[in-house]
């Protein structure tokens, strides 16, 4: 029987009982506050907010490097001297996980990696239905494994809006022309993921949970998503009522299951407090 370890970056925003259910194995990426590195998922929503409230700068933030990876997959082999490491990878064109995981591969382990060509929960869907079909087909064999799980890279939508539009100029996504008119007309941009490469696709006028139905409307008519369950990430501090909006046009929409995640660090960096994603495969 194979025995596989999977390994994926904290951008996943896994929740831990998933992490612990499978056993998966975290790398941090990092976020750096006034100077300071800090791991991902150690960074807390109000040092991550009040830095950009003292200064109007947004943290910056980068990748797992080689020695994180040669950490793990050396901690891997001490433990299970036989496993296959299946990384599955951030998105390769946003951040440098895939490239550090290649650099940390000294061939002492059978180690097959997938770009899942996606963020936040769009990488941690990917990620538990890897993790599932594993513990449903143990004997599996690796590349029937890696083809499997791209085929649901390839059927993977994410999609979102951030929460305040301030953090994307801050860290120079917008310019001030942009976000000044997009303040004024109360736009929301669409965020989409697509080959990797998170897109500006439309633009969203009103405020509150209005704009959110607007965008799972959309997101609900424009994929053929596999209604039985959705993945839902919310960026910081999340208002209640904006969550049960959500949660209410989703269940008649005909949507089963709905499984909320924290961003972590990176993500919220991005997005802002009070953004909102929505992921789920095609049928």
């Amino acid at each position: 029987m194979n025995k596989y370890i999977i390994v994926a970056e904290s951008g996943a925003d896994l929740s831990q009982e998933t992490i612990e259910t499978y056993d998966i194995r975290v790398a941090q990426m990092h976020v750096e506050i006034d100077g300071r590195d800090y791991l991902d998922n150690d960074v807390s929503i109000d040092e991550l907010t009040g830095f950009y409230d003292r200064t109007g700068n947004v943290p910056k933030t980068s990748g797992v490097n080689p020695q994180q990876y040669e950490a793990i997959f050396a901690k891997i082999k001490e433990e299970y001297p036989d496993a296959i490491v299946l990384h599955l990878c951030y998105s390769a064109v946003l951040s440098i996980g895939y490239q550090s995981s290649i650099q940390a591969d000294d061939d002492a382990m059978r180690i097959y990696r997938v770009d899942i060509k996606n963020v936040s929960i769009g990488h941690g869907l990917v990620v538990t239905k890897a993790a599932e079909l594993i513990a449903q087909n143990p004997d599996i064999e690796p590349e029937d494994l890696v083809a499997r799980v791209e085929a649901i890279v390839q059927k993977t939508r994410f999609s979102f809006i951030p929460g305040n539009l301030a953090y994307l100029r801050a860290g120079g996504r917008v310019s001030n022309a942009q976000y000044i008119g997009a303040t004024l007309l109360k736009l929301n941009p669409l965020i989409e993921v697509i080959d990797g490469f998170m897109l500006s696709t439309k633009k969203y006028r009103g405020t509150g949970a209005k704009v959110f139905r607007k965008m799972l409307s959309d997101y609900l008519k424009k994929y053929a998503i596999d209604r039985e369950r959705v993945y839902l990430v919310h960026a910081c501090a999340l208002d209640n009522v904006i969550k049960e909006a959500v949660e209410r046009f989703l269940r008649e929409a005909g949507v089963k299951s709905m499984v909320w995640h924290a961003a972590g660090g990176v993500i919220s960096s991005h997005s802002g407090p009070g953004g909102v994603g929505i992921a789920g495969i095609e049928a």
